[in-house]
């Protein structure tokens, strides 16, 4: 047998070392995830109660995954065009998103949109969910819901509500509202939940139906009057204020709900890692309980869970804007 040369002993010596380190780094690589920041799309403005939850989350998960979390807000178009460039990232993990009830659910009932509430996108997890809530001007005289009901039936069209934009989820919960009871009550749209609110505590709109979170501090400072709690269950903030389902309107609880996402396309692992770390954040007890102050619901779902809400929200919502009439502008 032919003996090797010592010189090529000693290069296929190299090349087998290089190749045990490159496949030992790559391996090593793929383990560290992340190794560097990662992006958060809010797409919404700062401020709101979605950036709110948002930098809460962000902080808990930043020291989880022991990376910086760098808070990206895409504002406009109702959280389509934040949704959009999240569509649009690589999908290495690095780029993720806080998508919500309005990007993957009511917009895509009343608008043509750029991106697939589906099929361009990972589901990681719900997040948070919020409880929506009809408040009216303390001064209205359907201030109690059995007021409410006989004045707003006895005069169809008369009264009116605002809601945060047209089209948006406070706009399609309150028409679902209307489908479900027979009502009938005039829509006034503004841009954002800020000024529909100063309207009604001014007494210019008698209704609203927002988030929880948005009407709390005027309803604590009796500012506004809630009527019910859209949820299934009462909140620890106002744990005497019935739910409608309790007032006999069957089963009406929107879901106002916060998630993370990634762009299709990501790697089973690196989703894995980005699940087990967002289930440890919302289980960090200063991460749970600034949440729950804000009067969310902690979610602790699967990706799968996510999914299969995302398509029976899109099927809820598309029946409420056919029921209304509420189309693209």
């Amino acid at each position: 047998m032919k003996l090797l040369q010592p010189t090529r002993r000693k290069v296929l010596k190299t090349g087998l070392a290089m190749t045990l380190s490159t496949l030992a780094g790559s391996a090593l690589a793929q383990a560290a995830y992340p190794t560097g920041p990662i992006r958060l799309v809010i797409p919404f403005a700062p401020g709101g109660t979605t950036d709110v939850v948002g930098r809460i989350f962000a902080e808990g998960l930043s020291k989880e995954l022991k990376q910086p979390i760098v808070v990206v807000n895409r504002g406009g178009a109702g959280g389509s065009i934040g949704a959009l460039e999240l569509a649009r990232a690589t999908p290495d993990g690095y780029t993720i998103g806080l998508m919500n009830v309005s990007t993957h659910g009511t917009n895509g009932a009343v608008k043509k949109l750029d991106y697939d509430i589906t099929k361009d996108f990972t589901p990681i997890a719900k997040l948070s969910s919020f409880p929506g809530v009809i408040v009216v001007n303390p001064k209205f005289e359907g201030n109690t819901y059995p007021k409410f009901m006989q004045i707003l039936q006895a005069n169809p069209g008369r009264y009116s509500y605002g809601s945060s934009g047209a089209g948006g989820a406070t706009n399609l919960a309150m028409e679902q509202f209307k489908m479900m009871t027979g009502l009938n009550i005039t829509h006034i749209p503004y841009r954002g939940s800020g000024p529909a609110l100063s309207d009604v505590v001014a007494g210019q709109v008698p209704i609203l139906l927002d988030a929880l979170p948005s009407a709390m501090s005027f309803i604590k400072s009796k500012q506004l009057t809630p009527i019910g709690l859209a949820a299934a269950t009462r909140s620890p903030q106002l744990p005497d204020l019935p739910t409608f389902n309790e007032l006999g309107v069957k089963d009406y609880a929107p879901d106002f709900w916060n998630g993370i996402m990634a762009p299709a396309g990501l790697p089973k692992d690196i989703q894995a890692t980005l699940y087990d770390a967002m289930q440890r954040t919302l289980k960090r007890p200063e991460t749970k309980s600034r949440l729950e102050d804000l009067g969310a619901t902690v979610s602790t779902g699967t990706s799968e869970d996510m999914a299969t809400q995302i398509r029976n929200d899109a099927k809820v919502w598309e029946r409420v804007a056919e029921f209304a009439n509420i189309k693209e502008q």
